[in-house]
């Protein structure tokens, strides 16, 4: 997780077609796993990632932006104005 003036940037790779959507673990790089119950077709695992981080980090959807990786398992995302870390997260520092 890197924050930058109140911007907080992170990398997740997401488990797609899952049993449930939620934290994964963390990889040796920092990188977040996330499992989503949504399947990658038809940008629908995105949509469900944005649901779910904007839930965990208490704020609005459309402050959560895929910023790299909308094809990808592993994706660069920004979450602005969050009202929370989720413990997941805030952890691991």
């Amino acid at each position: 997780m890197i924050e930058k003036g109140g911007v907080i940037h992170l990398w997740v790779k997401v488990i797609p077609r899952a049993g449930k959507t939620g934290f994964s673990g963390l990889m040796a790089d920092g990188t977040v796993r996330i499992s989503l119950k949504a399947p990658p077709a038809d940008g629908k695992a995105n949509d469900e990632l944005v649901r779910y981080l904007a839930a965990e980090f208490g704020t609005s959807p459309s402050h959560v932006r895929l910023l790299s990786g909308a094809a990808a398992r592993r994706k660069l995302i920004s979450i602005e104005s969050a009202g929370s870390i989720p413990a997941w997260l805030d952890d691991r520092q």
